[in-house]
């Protein structure tokens, strides 16, 4: 009886670990999700913002053209305007013209051929030669004031129509303008109609990241109610962490250090740009225990790729991703330089190395701190 209680115990006990690892990865990936989408959602709003700036730069262009176009139809109506007003004139001269030439012809007509007097009778007629030559002065006078309106009438009429052909070389080069203008706001306007379709569209995209962001924080709210509960009855590794400081997990031969702790530009896309870890330069090398304790995690996690954790007591917690293979599995009690792991490339990695983490202050509210202010280490090379 008691061994069947003993059994049940430990199978219970197993149970909850593995519930309690499992979280810890779903916990793990969703961080992963949560931040790549973050970081989209942050690429997202950067493009509608400068797609905002854009579009104000257009609707101001589009605000001084519409002026410009006015300002060029106001022109185009004055120039409309002034030209009527030429024709009119040029009408009303040519008609004086018209009328003036039809009088002198008239005259001239009734003179040489009407039936009355004519030039040669009236000088003729004349009893003096004196007579005569007055008579004549007279009449070559008259002619030559005739000539003179005519000439008058038809020098001004000539200017009329020269100054309305500069008006209409005038006009034809405002609207050659307003035509250009007109084509510059047409295109502006389908570029405006663009950058709103491009902004709409972004924003539906930044909200639905949002969604998406939302529903990891709840999604991970969640999950860490179920590992601290989950946590709370695990077994637990019944040493403690007493060594003071940890040891360097690989060999002292390798110490290129390839990513430092804390925040950094991504190395790669969906890599984490808050790195909570280091990233050690290896290449499929033996990994050891940092110190004593019991493995809790040894499984796939989205982004660590094949992902070990330890559990050292006292709340220390040592973890180690992109491994290639594992050599323990949980529930192994380590002792300090047993060979738990070999490096690898697994999960989101720009090449083989080492991630190495440590945590402080256990599972459900430890916090991640930078490995090398409590491990031991060779002299590092930074890259």
């Amino acid at each position: 009886m008691n061994k069947k209680i003993i059994t049940f115990i430990a199978i219970i006990s197993l149970l909850l670990a593995y519930t309690n690892n499992c979280i810890a990865a779903s916990i793990s990936e969703l961080n992963e999700q949560k931040e790549q989408a973050q970081n989209e959602k942050d690429q997202v709003t950067a493009k509608k913002e400068s797609a905002e700036d854009e579009l104000d730069d257009i609707n101001a262009q589009i605000s001084s053209i519409e002026s410009e176009i006015f300002s060029l139809q106001k022109q185009l109506d004055e120039l409309n305007s002034s030209i009527s007003s030429k024709e009119q004139e040029i009408e009303e001269k040519q008609a004086e013209l018209d009328h003036k030439e039809d009088l002198l012809k008239t005259r001239m007509v009734a003179m040489y051929k009407g039936g009355g007097t004519t030039y040669l009778d009236v000088l003729l007629g004349s009893s003096s030669y004196i007579e005569m030559y007055t008579k004549y002065n007279a009449i070559q006078t008259i002619a030559e004031k005739d000539t003179e309106l005519i000439n008058e009438v038809s020098e001004q009429k000539k200017s009329i129509e020269s100054e309305k052909q500069e008006l209409e070389n005038n006009k034809a080069q405002v609207e050659s303008i307003k035509s250009e203008t007109d084509a510059k706001n047409a295109e502006l306007k389908a570029a405006k109609v663009a950058k709103q379709s491009t902004i709409s569209n972004l924003s539906a995209e930044e909200q639905a990241l949002q969604k998406k962001i939302d529903e990891f924080d709840a999604a991970i709210e969640k999950a860490q109610a179920e590992i601290a509960s989950a946590t709370n009855n695990a077994s637990k590794y019944e040493g403690s962490f007493t060594g003071g400081r940890f040891e360097w997990p690989i060999s002292y031969s390798y110490n290129r250090i390839t990513s430092i702790f804390g925040n950094r530009t991504a190395p790669t896309a969906g890599a984490s740009t808050n790195h909570g870890a280091i990233d050690i330069g290896v290449s499929y090398v033996p990994v050891y225990a940092p110190a004593a304790g019991k493995v809790i995690l040894a499984q796939w996690v989205s982004g660590y790729g094949n992902y070990i954790m330890i559990d050292h007591g006292s709340g220390y917690y040592t973890a180690f991703g992109h491994l290639s293979q594992f050599k323990v599995s949980v529930g192994t009690v380590v002792s300090t330089g047993q060979q738990i792991a070999v490096s690898g490339n697994t999960g989101v990695s720009t090449g083989p190395h080492l991630h190495y983490e440590l945590y402080i202050g256990g599972r459900s509210k430890g916090y991640r701190v930078d490995p090398l202010q409590y491990t031991n280490h060779p002299s590092l090379i930074y890259s």
